[in-house]
């Protein structure tokens, strides 16, 4: 289905005539999705940023053995279509295996430049549907198309018929720029860009949006809504060493991040802002060390302003930052804080949109705990999403998530309740 009149067809018939009027008949094969009504289509989630003497990089995978999923069921004829984005999602998720759920759930990182067909491989094998572009490419736009091309191509087959598959990347400016190839732009930093009239930033990052869809990316890991203060500037290394801050109070970020979360949108790619519940008070860098401790932000906490505004406005995602915060719960790292996701982000906040975690994988900060249970303890406490920039470590994930979900029901829950939230978000992305 390829245009916009075939999309809003197939959303308002769910069953019954959806197999007949929405999609084209295909063969089925053990990996592939039955046809719906619906269709088919960063912490930094650069990976591990080095220590503040060198740009921010992405770090090398490790191993894990992909396992097949099983194709989701058909929509049943006769049954009455639900009615909204939300009970279409709810629906598709109940169709869904648990190993099919928490496959949905995982970003797994891919080589800018370009994965390997084994490395694709297993990612369609394993019933991943989203992907992060790590590292750094010299690519150009169109270069970069191709290769989101075979790789999006392939991870197709994951989803409903016509839903995307989430293509990500960090294009910040500045040090943090992923796509560096000719045809992307050569972004400052979010310090300078904080500097420009919010006319000028909006157009500047247009710019940026229009050339992350031509290379066919529709998520960007970015805008910084951390509020680093002028008495620790520099010295805080994961934002402010870098100039990854839009500025050194809350109202000047925010103003920058509202309109760089209404330029990527408008443009067709989903922001994100990050990382919440703020990096600007800490010193040391979850990527590159351990035991990273704010001590100084709370739940009432003036510089949770760009992310009040942002959840207001309503078009970004949150990504949780990986450092500890004692104010709010001194005794779990924010991923993996129910007191942090649930009771600050969602239930005092009102989000109720999609949580991502900064990476996961190789991140310092969570290093003492095991890679699938990083995962697993991510969506207990209320994330929706896991991003892993290492290709096999996602798989790990993946199988952790559906082993914890197939022996526990409560999890299951959980699990479940994720994966209709990420089908709603890729319906909504339909609209």
């Amino acid at each position: 289905m390829t245009t916009r009149i075939r999309q809003v067809a197939c959303l308002g018939i769910l069953s019954g005539l959806l197999l007949a009027g929405c999609s084209a008949a295909q063969p089925q094969t053990e990996n592939t999705l039955a046809s719906s009504s619906l269709g088919t289509s960063t912490s930094t989630a650069e990976g591990s940023t080095p220590e503040p003497t060198s740009e921010p990089s992405s770090g090398p995978s490790s191993s894990s053995e992909a396992s097949t999923s099983p194709a989701v069921p058909s929509s049943t004829h006769g049954t009455e279509a639900p009615k909204t984005i939300a009970e279409q999602a709810q629906a598709l998720a109940r169709k869904m295996s648990p190993s099919q759920q928490a496959a949905s759930l995982v970003m797994a990182g891919i080589p800018a430049a370009g994965a390997t067909d084994g490395e694709i491989s297993q990612l369609q094998k394993q019933g991943i549907s989203n992907i992060f572009l790590r590292g750094r490419s010299q690519l150009s736009v169109s270069q970069t198309a191709e290769q989101v091309k075979k790789a999006a191509g392939a991870l197709e087959q994951n989803l409903p018929q016509d839903l995307p598959v989430w293509v990500a990347t960090d294009q910040e400016g500045g040090f943090v720029r992923v796509l560096q190839g000719p045809g992307f732009s050569e972004l400052p930093t979010a310090q300078k860009q904080g500097q420009w009239s919010q006319a000028t930033l909006k157009s500047r990052l247009a710019g940026v949006g229009a050339e992350l869809v031509k290379a066919g990316i529709n998520v960007n890991l970015a805008p910084v809504a951390d509020v680093v203060p002028k008495s620790i500037g520099t010295a805080n290394a994961p934002i402010g060493y870098f100039g990854r801050q839009y500025g050194d109070n809350a109202q000047d970020v925010a103003s920058s991040v509202l309109t760089a979360n209404q330029s990527f949108a408008e443009a067709g790619v989903q922001p994100v802002v990050k990382h919440f519940p703020g990096l600007g008070k800490v010193t040391a860098n979850t990527d590159v060390s351990s035991s990273v401790t704010d001590s100084t932000t709370g739940a009432d906490s003036p510089d949770l302003a760009p992310f009040k505004k942002s959840i207001a406005q309503d078009l970004s995602w949150v990504m949780i930052s990986n450092a500890r915060y004692t104010k709010i719960d001194a005794k779990n790292d924010a991923p993996f804080s129910s007191k942090v996701i649930t009771g600050l982000l969602r239930e005092k906040l009102g989000y109720e949109r999609l949580v991502i975690s900064d990476d996961l994988c190789e991140a310092q900060q969570v290093e003492s705990v095991p890679v699938g249970q990083r995962a697993v303890k991510f969506v207990a406490a209320g994330g929706t999403m896991p991003l892993c920039v290492n290709t096999e470590n996602s798989l790990v994930m993946a199988k952790a998530l559906a082993d914890k979900a197939e022996g526990d029901a409560a999890f299951a829950g959980k699990v479940q309740d994720a994966a209709a939230l990420v089908l709603q978000e890729k319906l909504r992305q339909q609209k």
